[in-house]
């Protein structure tokens, strides 16, 4: 059974976890296709109020009653047959029980040209470039990014054309389930540490992930020459790899890159040519150019214009929660960032050191007591670059702390003195600590945004 075969059979379908970025943006595809949908979600949010206002009807408790009509059950990787009841029913009356990344398989394997943005750091702001990029040459191309891409207003477009850019994850193996004509892999990085054992793992699920076929034509790679595991993992590909750089002459780098107001301006090159000149970035930080390389590589890859490739990324201003600012406060600028990793952390606290602050000073929510446990040092030195640290509680996410690891564990390791406190407590130190002329990020791919969140609301 072909999975566009699964698709127009899906009438009737129920999402566990349906207030998930991805999985909300899924069950408006389905929606938008014809298909009856509803959900379960552990809390009411603005995205599930959003899916409400749609006329998807959303429990908040478990009631297998509800899916007494259904034919498909949509579960995230992050739920289990112990954690979810809906699944077992699923299996128990026969009903199609498909993952998140099985589905956001079968919804982009039927077009001609399509990039699946990987990589354990930057897969959303390169998405959303790509986005750009597209939307400039084929305003029906169709996206699917992991948040809310400011230009469309929204995580996800679908259009009608046969071009679509999308995230794939690795986690639990995700990506394996996805078979777009282009996989770009970004970098790879030990991270998800509850399901890969180390990084040769990793670099594995990479290498599938390459050699997946395309079910419309030709299948290609693009992997980042400046990443060692992602070199590494590309080089046991049996599929047709190019490689892009910020560092060394390949397929396709940037050359004569220039640093303006902590924003980049390059040239792009295929080997010894240029193909774009002085393009003009709005977003900070070198880790940008090496995306906007990215993006510009695929898109050409998959025949767009040079000229939609270099407006695209020039009118790209970011993404939800990739250095986004949220305002001000005491004459500081108050940043928001999704980094979780202590690469990620790294390269944004060192973006941060660029725009010329007085100070930097760092709210930060660990995510997930697993990697908290297993990059505890890891986190400890890249959080020291800031001038101050705060620290949030560990959000657990979908883990139960059987690591016996918190905060406190990671502020008594810091070089640098750190609080551990609440989201209240941190704003009202804060309220005595900005200064003008600071920078003051919060942290985490949990609920740090809310520090902010506190300020801006009580000026």
């Amino acid at each position: 059974m072909s999975k566009q075969f699964l698709l127009d059979n899906i009438k009737n379908a129920y999402f566990v976890g349906i207030g998930g970025v991805s999985m909300s943006s899924l069950a408006i595809v389905l929606k938008n296709r014809g298909v009856t949908v509803a959900g379960y979600d552990m809390k009411q949010s603005q995205t599930t109020r959003m899916l409400e206002d749609l006329g998807i009807k959303i429990d908040y408790e478990h009631n297998l009653e509800n899916l007494s009509c259904c034919d498909t059950v949509i579960y995230t990787a992050a739920v289990s047959t112990e954690t979810a009841p809906e699944l077992s029913y699923a299996q128990d009356n026969n009903l199609l029980l498909l993952s998140r990344a099985e589905l956001l398989g079968a919804v982009t394997a039927s077009y001609k040209y399509s990039v699946g943005v990987s990589g354990t750091h930057g897969k959303s702001t390169t998405t959303g470039m790509i986005a750009s990029i597209y939307m400039e040459f084929d305003k029906e191309s169709s996206v699917l990014s992991g948040c809310v891409i400011p230009s469309l207003g929204a995580t996800y477009k679908i259009g009608t054309s046969d071009r679509m850019v999308f995230e794939a994850c690795e986690y639990k193996d995700s990506f394996l389930s996805m078979c777009p004509s282009l996989k770009l892999v970004l970098n790879c990085k030990l991270d998800h540490v509850d399901y890969f054992k180390d990084i040769e793992a990793v670099k594995n699920s990479f290498t599938k992930y390459m050699d997946i076929p395309h079910l419309c034509g030709e299948n290609m790679a693009l992997v980042n020459l400046d990443c060692e595991n992602a070199t590494a993992a590309a080089k046991k590909s049996a599929t047709k790899v190019y490689y892009y750089s910020t560092n060394e002459k390949c397929d396709f780098y940037a050359k004569n890159i220039r640093i303006i107001n902590g924003c980049g301006i390059f040239d792009l090159y295929t080997q010894n040519d240029l193909v774009i000149s002085d393009i003009k970035l709005s977003v900070p930080g070198m880790h940008n150019i090496s995306n906007a390389v990215a993006a510009a590589a695929s898109s050409l890859l998959t025949g767009v214009s040079e000229d939609a490739v270099k407006k695209g990324l020039e009118s790209f201003t970011g993404v939800a929660r990739r250095f986004e600012k949220k305002g001000e406060y005491n004459g500081a600028v108050l940043i928001d960032d999704y980094a979780h990793h202590p690469d990620e952390i790294e390269v944004t606290l060192n973006t941060a050191k660029t725009l010329n602050k007085n100070r930097i000073i760092c709210v930060f929510q660990p995510h997930t007591y697993s990697r908290t446990k297993s990059l505890l040092h890891d986190f400890a030195k890249a959080l020291s670059i800031a001038d101050k640290i705060y620290l949030l509680e560990i959000f657990p996410a979908r883990e139960e702390n059987i690591y016996g690891i918190s905060s406190n564990d990671l502020a008594d390791i810091m070089k640098k003195p750190c609080k551990v406190a609440d989201f209240d407590e941190i704003a009202e130190m804060l309220k005595k600590e900005i200064n003008e002329n600071d920078l003051v990020i919060t942290m985490g791919a949990g609920e740090a945004y809310k520090v902010a969140d506190i300020l801006l609301n009580n000026k």
